[in-house]
């Protein structure tokens, strides 16, 4: 892996989905790359390198996911903003054939490598701006992590689900009870999606975190 991330210091955990243990290879200190990763595009807009950072809405989403068992059994599904992979092997993990997206190439490298040590072998692995969407076909499930933090994210993600989604199928998104996570589903719901919440909480270094977690269909 050093061969492969040269410049970047990894560590290895272990994340507990219901009955089995996902291992992840993820960048240690994280804090240290924000400023030298971080990035404006042509209109002065900044680009966070939000994937360096394992979320607990992605740990959350997985454990979702993992008690949700055959029900994603060799489904289509699509992980966007998939950072190190989490949510894509969770659902692997059931039986689901998942396509692992992120903007970020150097994202993709560690969700190939996650994969790959967690028996995902061979990975299915695109580069993808949501902004401008790849596919062709569409998917039964899509699943994302804390991809609604920022407002300009809002109108691509939900006409991405407009777009991939098929007729009966869902979306599954997780964030932690942001403040302005409203505004999103208020926008989803003008767009002619409805959705239920649930809530979960996991413990992170200690610590317990509110996981909001929403399945989205179409109306």
């Amino acid at each position: 892996m050093n061969n492969l991330l040269p410049d970047y210091p990894i560590s290895n955990i272990t994340i507990s989905v219901e009955n089995r243990e996902i291992q992840l290879t993820i960048i240690e200190d994280p804090d240290q790359f924000l400023d030298k990763l971080s990035k404006e595009d042509s209109d002065d807009v900044l680009y966070l390198p939000y994937w360096i950072y394992l979320w607990g809405s992605a740990i959350g989403l997985a454990q979702h996911i993992a008690k949700l068992d055959n029900s994603l059994s060799g489904k289509k599904v699509l992980e966007i903003g998939c950072g190190f992979g989490l949510l894509g092997i969770a659902a692997s993990q059931t039986g689901a054939n998942v396509v692992f997206t992120d903007f970020e190439h150097d994202a993709l490298l560690f969700a190939r490598y996650n994969a790959q040590q967690n028996g995902v072998d061979p990975a299915t692995i695109v580069q993808m701006d949501w902004n401008a969407v790849c596919f062709q076909s569409k998917f039964d499930v899509v699943l994302a992590s804390d991809v609604i933090y920022e407002e300009q994210n809002w109108k691509p993600i939900i006409e991405l689900l407009q777009e991939l989604l098929t007729k009966n199928g869902v979306a599954i998104i997780s964030e932690p009870n942001r403040d302005n996570a409203g505004g999103f589903f208020i926008s989803l719901h003008e767009n002619g999606f409805i959705f239920e919440k649930t809530t979960c909480n996991i413990t992170v270094n200690r610590k317990t975190i509110p996981i909001n977690i929403y399945t989205i269909k179409r109306k």
